[in-house]
């Protein structure tokens, strides 16, 4: 009797052992990926921060009033390149569109 109480106990411990290990590996587990993730999202942070940085700059405003707007500083000449259309591509009897958009 006293032996399959022991024995009982053991198993019990045995049991209980092997679910703290198992618990402790998916812990362990779930915390690398949480650190992989916070890694990511600080370097993604600190892209962001860069980029705000800049479109705050002066550097970058004056090339979007240049490039949208068409802007140029005092002294300097807008000079605008009107470059020849190109013909429309020609269609086949039967040909996809896709195909002569994309045409080899």
């Amino acid at each position: 009797m006293v032996l399959a109480v022991a024995s009982l106990l053991v198993g019990l411990f045995l049991y209980a052992a092997a679910q703290t290990a198992t618990q402790t590996y998916r812990l362990h587990d779930e915390r690398r990926v949480l650190a992989h993730e916070v890694d990511a999202l600080r370097l993604q942070r600190a892209e962001l921060l860069g980029l705000r940085e800049y479109i705050a700059s002066d550097e970058y405003i004056e090339a979007m009033a240049r490039a949208q707007f068409g802007l140029v500083r005092l002294g300097e000449t807008a000079v605008l390149v009107d470059a020849p259309g190109t013909a429309a591509p020609e269609r086949r009897p039967g040909q996809r569109w896709w195909e002569v958009l994309f045409a080899r």
